[in-house]
Formats: C-alpha cells, sequence, structure tokens
C-alpha cells in the first residue's frame, strides 16, 4: 500500500497574484461602531444577569482576566452568587461594577 501524501498549502502562486484585483482604499467605507452612541448617552453598563445579552445591549468586546483567591474566598463567592441566583462570574461583575460607583 502507498503511503498518502500530505498536501502542504504554500503561498499563492505569481500568476494567481496577479489575477487579483488592486484595492482602491480611497473607496473603501469603514462601519460606524454600533454601541458608540448608546455608550456615549448611557455610559458603559456591564451585564451581570444569566446568558448573552439581549440585542443592542451589547457592550462589544470583554478581555478575560484572572483573579487569584484563597479557596475559603471562593467559597463564600459561590454561596453569596448562588443565594442571588447569579453565577460566580456574574456576582463578581455585580460586584466591582458596585465597588466603581461607590468610588465614583
Amino acid at each position: 500500500m502507498k503511503k498518502a501524501t500530505k498536501s502542504r498549502h504554500t503561498a499563492p502562486s505569481r500568476a494567481s497574484l496577479k489575477e487579483i484585483p488592486e484595492i482602491d482604499f480611497t473607496k473603501a467605507r469603514t462601519r460606524k461602531n454600533p454601541y458608540a452612541a448608546r455608550i456615549a448617552k448611557q455610559g458603559l453598563v456591564v451585564q451581570v444577569g444569566r446568558g448573552r445579552p439581549k440585542k443592542l445591549l451589547e457592550v462589544g468586546g470583554t478581555r478575560p482576566r484572572s483573579v487569584r483567591f484563597p479557596d475559603t474566598i471562593w467559597v463564600l463567592v459561590e454561596k453569596q452568587a448562588k443565594a442571588k441566583g447569579l453565577t460566580v462570574h456574574a456576582a463578581m461583575r455585580e460586584a466591582i461594577v458596585a465597588w466603581l460607583k461607590s468610588a465614583a
């Protein structure tokens, strides 16, 4: 039996690159940020509850961060979140937003 040969994707050939038309950047259009007007009017709102935010209530991209606490703190956070009917992360977001509002 013959061994299967691996097909490797290489860069496009010069001939195929010549076939691609150049982009005219003077005519290119950019899209406006759909969240910018709402954020400017109402301020930034952070989702606290469960699930995906409703349409047009999204705040845009978010970045995951890591938080280290002792296990005893995590147990307390989990109990509080469960009592409020929230996930642990939603409870942490709610606490951080409340802390930021009280500091302002």
